[in-house]
């Protein structure tokens, strides 16, 4: 089985995310399961979760630029992991509410919560320095065409999102 030996592999057409950060100097990028930041002009690429045998996916910068927040099945159940952009400490783990597949993580304008959504058609507000999760509101129905997709106010105060209502509209 050579190609399950270890060793180095070009990531470049495995790109499923990617974001730049709120500076513009540096990227993150979701391949081949890992999370990577590489810099637009000078630096170095790194490897912030170095997982082979974890999926790690949906990065997304904090409004600051200094943490990236993906989340990851390292332990076996997915959880949502905050690490510094340099890569250089441990991420630290919060467990999610649920065991749904959660996704689309969006930062608030201050840093200090984020909005997720999950596939059971729910949104979540969490809390960046408790951990804590709200419920904040659940769809009626599945549609392929649209997602809940929550937006922050420029303040930070409020949170749009779009809902189907009875009607399906």
């Amino acid at each position: 089985m050579p190609w399950a030996r270890a060793g180095v592999r070009s990531v470049a057409g495995m790109i499923r995310a990617a974001a730049l950060s709120p500076t513009g100097v540096r990227a993150v990028f979701e391949a081949r399961g890992d999370i990577f930041t590489v810099p637009t002009d000078k630096g170095d690429v790194r490897n912030l979760t170095r997982s082979p045998g974890a999926h790690d996916r949906n990065p997304a910068w904090a409004p600051d630029g200094s943490r990236i927040a993906w989340f990851s099945d390292a332990v076996g159940e997915y959880q949502l992991m905050i690490g510094d952009q340099t890569g250089l400490t441990a991420p630290r783990a919060i467990a999610l509410p649920t065991s749904a597949y959660f996704s689309g993580i969006v930062w608030s304008p201050d840093g200090k919560r984020m909005a997720l959504t999950d596939n059971h058609l729910n949104l979540w507000l969490m809390d960046v320095a408790t951990g804590q999760a709200k419920k904040v509101d659940a769809d009626t129905y599945a549609d392929p065409g649209r997602a809940m997709e929550p937006a922050w106010s420029p303040d930070g105060k409020w949170l749009a999102y779009s809902r189907s209502s009875d009607s399906h509209m």
